[in-house]
């Protein structure tokens, strides 16, 4: 029997697209997003359900059919979506349009917070939500079911009847964060999500990556790195936090209620505010989760304090993923990096002296890099030779300084697709330097040379035992990046 609900949202899936034949490696994640709008909006007396396409690797037109055999047309459908998803994000809006033509579409997140008018130009949906959802959403849903117009609230975008576009601005968020209920865990398939499979080394002789589960400890970043779009969704470059005690009451319910094991601090910079961090770790350790809790956080080079890091590693957080970007100096400073390549070899051994271990995250076409520049910053992965390295590829996101400075003779990309970092049809951000397959290229060998090593491998088996280098071997290196065409 089909359920009947005023909202549905939806999570579009499209991790082959993203990744191509790395997809299974790929973490599955929830929606925290939508869910924690779902448990906002069902405060308020609105029925509301999830479908996540993403979890069960639902291509657009499997998802729509799964959507329409389960629910009734609802008054609206709301999808949210990165820039890498779009694509998918709007197949399935046009698919369940064609099914559901009453009912109201709306998209919103990242992407469309940073292009509201031309994702209503686009898009099969009829409202934008620019900033955070909570308000608008529910004011939205208030006045479509008294039939009422819409064209006051903030943050939302729609068409006017004489075909312009009405800009509802940027709408405001929540200021004290602990007001928020919990995500709407129960709304999801949580028994369908995964951690990256590094989270799981070393725990065992299976490399075990179910029980995962996103937390959010704070919302925003205060910094401005260039090639960042993050704060498109918050406006200003601040930062709230939650409570250490709602934060370790939210992550105790999701280890009591469904077995999560794995934890991903999903702050755009978890260590931002060390008092907010140590309080959380305090209250983790106080309660006796740290042997509970297996997780991950994003930190900066600037916080590698050995008293912060000792505590992090009581707590549970076992790994720390740094924007160490450049092995050059001068192409750090260009993107208002605030390290040098000095401050990043210094903190590398002070985390590692904590025990946790580190993912360094690289970045090849940068604005000042060059061929030597990019072989620096190989070599300076190599010489760190961390427990697990991204190579990214710069892409010019909307939202981004990189986006909206780039030069009008540039080649950016024509689908949202070639957004993916891995994505077969990928198409970086070229600079004056070196070209997209240039960047391509370069980062494609430095994922095969990183992992093929004889000295990496051998930290590997030192730190997590041969079961895991055997995975190693047979499931990461066995996976190759795979191009569909040369690009310039």
């Amino acid at each position: 029997m089909r359920e009947t609900v005023d909202l549905l949202l939806v999570n579009p899936g499209n991790r082959v697209e993203q990744f191509a034949n790395l997809a299974p490696l790929a973490t599955v994640a929830q929606p925290l997003g939508i869910a924690m709008l779902a448990a906002y909006v069902r405060e308020q007396g609105v029925s509301v359900a999830i479908f996540d396409a993403e979890a069960y690797g639902l291509t657009p037109v499997e998802a729509a059919d799964q959507i329409d055999a389960l629910y009734n047309p609802p008054l609206l459908v709301g999808l949210s979506a990165f820039t890498t998803k779009m694509t998918a994000a709007g197949h399935i809006m046009q698919e369940l349009k064609r099914r559901w033509p009453e009912t109201k579409m709306m998209c919103g997140g990242h992407h469309p917070s940073a292009i509201p008018e031309r994702t209503l130009r686009e898009e099969a949906t009829d409202f934008v939500i620019k900033g955070e959802g909570f308000y608008p959403v529910t004011e939205l849903l208030q006045r479509l079911k008294k039939g009422d117009h819409c064209y006051d609230i903030k943050g939302v975008w729609l068409w006017r009847p004489d075909g312009t576009v009405h800009s509802g601005g940027q709408a405001p968020g929540p200021q004290k964060l602990d007001t928020l209920p919990f995500p709407a865990y129960d709304l999801l398939p949580m028994d369908q999500y995964r951690a990256h499979h590094w989270q799981a080394w070393g725990r065992g002789s299976e490399i075990d990556m179910s029980g995962f589960s996103l937390i959010h400890t704070s919302l925003g970043c205060p910094f401005t790195c260039q090639f960042c779009s993050v704060n498109v969704v918050y406006e200003r470059h601040t930062v709230r936090y939650r409570s250490p005690v709602k934060v370790v009451d939210e992550i105790e319910h999701l280890i009591n209620t469904y077995g999560v094991q794995h934890f991903e601090f999903i702050d755009d910079t978890f260590t931002t505010n060390r008092k907010h961090v140590e309080a959380i770790c305090d209250e983790i350790i106080s309660r006796g989760l740290g042997d509970k809790v297996n997780a991950w956080a994003f930190s900066r080079v600037d916080r590698a304090d050995p008293r912060f890091l000792a505590k992090m590693k009581a707590a549970g957080i076992n790994w720390v993923f740094m924007g160490l970007e450049s092995g050059n100096d001068t192409v750090l400073l260009g993107v208002d990096k605030g390290q040098t390549v000095s401050d990043i070899r210094e903190a590398v051994d002070k985390v590692h002296a904590a025990g946790i271990h580190i993912g360094g995250n690289y970045v090849f076409g940068l604005p000042e890099d060059t061929h030597a520049s990019m072989d620096q910053t190989f070599t300076l992965a190599q010489d760190l030779n961390t427990e697990y390295a991204n190579f990214f590829i710069m892409m010019s996101y909307p939202g981004s300084f990189m986006h909206d400075a780039a030069p009008p003779a540039e080649v950016l990309p024509k689908k949202w697709s070639q957004y993916g970092f891995f994505a077969p049809d990928a198409l970086p951000l070229r600079n004056k330097t070196v070209s997209a397959t240039d960047i391509l290229e370069r980062r494609d060998r430095a994922f095969k040379e990183y992992y093929g090593s004889e000295r990496y491998q051998s930290m590997v088996q030192d730190k997590f035992g041969p079961e895991t280098l055997e995975f190693l071997r047979s499931q990461v290196l066995s996976k190759q990046l795979v191009r569909q065409r040369k690009v310039v």
